[in-house]
């Protein structure tokens, strides 16, 4: 995603605020947040890398540690970088010494005293090297819950890719099909579409395993009157999407219909209760309560929960929860149903959370 000036504006607005000198950003996410920078996930960790890139905020400039042969574009990002030495062409790979010395030279001379340090996420390398400075993870967090309109601009295109994939499935589900040729073809129509590689994490399940909530997809084939349930989770450049529905192979057996609408009903009723001032936990408790009084056991996972750039983030709809909601808050709902036996749905919308209420973001069940 290239450089949302808005995030930058917030940053040096609460830094000033806070009396610190400096943040060091540590968190994957929220370096990318905070940078623009698109790290590499679909191949896991780097083996060449030495440890998690860090973002450094000052009020004049925003500097980025990162391995060289993760290069990012420093005008575009309006970042100073501070690359350090990874992949060698011969020899041992120790990318770690050379990432600890550029550390070193990132916070060397700074008063610890006005620096502000997510712990969460810090390497132990550098422990040493911010022993003292201010926890701000709460703080980033903060920031980050509330999108700003190029955030909603990236989340809707992921979202477009989610409720590409809900509009395809029922063409691809097919009887005598597996789970893995189903996701197959699936994958590559949502690239495609992307024009590009995509990070793409998914709940995909048929039959007898839908009751287990989710999973990846395997060589199980799908037969008649089974279904699958699909929660499909793409990385659009630095921002995800989130989105889950149940697709029969024919005609459905069993309760199939029912099930649904119960979910979709309880759906409906978690949307209507996403407003400004809306108390997360509270919300939960009526959702599961609605299922319950339907003569069905609540599902045994979250309500809902935040999405951006982690796909699952602050604020989450669950139990005990006292997040009070607020415009910007972007959310996704799913409750859900499994009875052991016989099969599981859920069914999910993401929604912006606005000033009279919310905006469904989804559109995957406008046609039901």
């Amino acid at each position: 995603m290239p450089l949302d000036p808005a995030i930058r504006s917030r940053l040096h607005a609460w830094l000033e605020r806070s009396g610190l000198d400096a943040a060091l950003l540590t968190s994957p996410f929220s370096v990318d947040w905070a940078s623009g920078h698109e790290s590499a996930i679909e191949t896991g960790p780097n083996p060449f890398a030495g440890g998690l890139a860090l973002l450094l905020v000052e009020p004049q400039r925003v500097t980025l540690l990162h391995p060289d042969c993760e290069a990012p574009d420093p005008t575009a990002l309006d970042l100073t970088t501070l690359a350090y030495a990874s992949y060698t062409p011969a020899g041992p790979l120790a990318p770690q010494a050379a990432y600890l010395a550029k550390a070193r030279e990132l916070l060397g001379g700074r008063s610890v005293r006005k620096l502000g340090v997510e712990f969460h996420h810090l390497p132990a390398a550098i422990a040493a090297l911010v022993a003292g400075a201010t926890p701000i993870d709460d703080a980033i967090a903060g920031l980050r819950v509330h999108k700003t309109d190029a955030e909603l601009a990236a989340i809707r295109a992921a979202l477009d890719l989610c409720d590409h994939a809900q509009a395809i499935l029922p063409a691809l589900v097919q009887p005598g099909r597996t789970e893995l040729g189903i996701w197959g073809d699936l994958r590559a129509a949502l690239e495609s579409r992307a024009g590009r590689r995509l990070p793409l994490l998914a709940d995909f399940v048929s039959g007898p395993r839908t009751t287990e909530i989710g999973g990846p997809p395997t060589n199980r084939v799908v037969a008649a009157g089974e279904w699958v349930l699909a929660d499909i989770v793409p990385r659009l450049g630095n921002y995800w999407g989130d989105i889950c529905n149940v697709i029969p192979a024919g005609q459905p057996a069993g309760r199939f219909h029912d099930l649904r609408a119960v979910a979709n009903d309880a759906l409906d009723l978690a949307l209507s209760l996403l407003r400004p001032g809306a108390v997360a936990g509270d919300i939960d408790r009526q959702v599961r309560a609605f299922i319950t009084n339907r003569g069905f056991t609540p599902y045994p996972h979250h309500t809902g929960h935040g999405i951006g750039v982690c796909y699952h983030e602050a604020p989450r709809i669950v139990d005990g929860d006292a997040t009070v909601l607020a415009p910007g808050m972007v959310i996704a709902l799913e409750p859900g149903i499994y009875l052991p036996g016989e099969g599981g749905v859920r069914v999910e919308d993401v929604a912006l959370v606005t000033a009279t209420g919310c905006e469904v973001l989804t559109r995957h069940r406008q046609k039901r």
